[in-house]
């Protein structure tokens, strides 16, 4: 198997290299492509007898065609409309054998409703062993989140969690501040929200392992990797998830703080906020026993490792 990159923006450059080496590609039993993007090389590949695999990430048609229409930079524009259309020939011309999305709602909003695995988002064992300081409530309430590059209709935005921070000022009784990393913001502070860039991994990890509360961006069936970190360290993790995509989810209100509407997720952040001291330890116990046994890589491996030796030559 030959492990494939490559952004969802290609430059003439990299499609141009990508097509002098799909030659290299007949060598191997299964090329997987791990940028939601199947380049043009996987077409040469296939020609010659080479199953291929991709990886979806998100709602890749949704996101390219909003960046298409609503992209600022000419360069990004014409990018994600070069990735849209190779994406969709893909799908419509069936060339591609397998399709590993981390959720059911993944592969259904990208057009995929057949010849799929699921891959659920995962930690490796390895980093559960990390030793990291615990949160303390000593003085205000930390609460951390971390929005995307991308405009999606299954993500929580900036907007929307600065309205959380405004109905929570007036159901809670005790300080607290929202850290907002924002990828494509600027770094400033507005009353209880504090806006930081994105900052390296260790840096990241610290500022988790500080948190009171981490909140999941994602509104369907799928939790992120940092929601998982989260959890592995004892960090509680709040979720709002879409009434249609409520029973696709692996995870349950003994795991995690997990609401159907906003209004509910305003409510049950309150309420934890307010008793705090009994609700931290809960869900930090319950939080590091889902990742242990639902969300490690030997947990959620199996499935995927099955469908790419199906597929794969022989």
């Amino acid at each position: 198997m030959v492990r494939l990159g490559g952004g969802r923006f290609p430059t003439l450059s990299a499609l141009r290299d990508d097509i002098l080496n799909a030659r290299h590609l007949t060598d191997y039993d299964l090329a997987l492509y791990i940028g939601s993007i199947p380049w043009p090389s996987h077409a040469v590949a296939r020609l010659s007898g080479v199953p291929i695999a991709l990886f979806l990430h998100g709602f890749v048609r949704h996101e390219l065609l909003r960046e298409v229409l609503h992209g600022i930079k000419l360069r990004s524009k014409v990018g994600s409309l070069i990735a849209l259309t190779m994406f969709q020939g893909a799908v419509s011309l069936n060339s591609v054998n397998l399709y590993i999305c981390r959720s059911l709602t993944s592969c259904e909003a990208n057009g995929v409703f057949e010849n799929f695995v699921l891959l659920p988002q995962w930690v490796f064992p390895e980093e559960l062993k990390e030793p990291i300081p615990q949160a303390s409530r000593k003085g205000v309430i930390r609460i951390i989140a971390y929005t995307s590059h991308v405009d999606s209709p299954r993500l929580l935005n900036v907007a929307h969690l600065t309205a959380l921070v405004r109905i929570l000022k007036c159901m809670v009784s005790r300080r607290f501040e929202l850290v907002l990393v924002d990828p494509r913001g600027r770094a400033r502070s507005l009353d209880s929200v504090k806006v930081v860039r994105p900052m390296s991994r260790e840096r990241f990890l610290s500022l988790l392992a500080s948190a009171d509360l981490y909140i999941e961006r994602c509104i369907d069936d799928e939790l992120g990797s940092a929601s998982l970190e989260a959890m592995a360290m004892g960090t509680p993790v709040a979720k709002l998830t879409h009434p249609r995509y409520w029973d696709r989810q692996d995870y349950g209100e003994k795991d995690l703080i997990v609401a159907r509407s906003f209004r509910e997720l305003a409510e049950k952040i309150a309420e934890y906020i307010n008793e705090i001291e009994h609700y931290y330890h809960y869900y930090s116990k319950r939080g590091k026993e889902f990742v242990l046994t639902k969300r490690t890589w030997d947990a959620v491996k199996g499935p995927f490792l099955a469908a790419l030796r199906h597929v794969g030559r022989r």
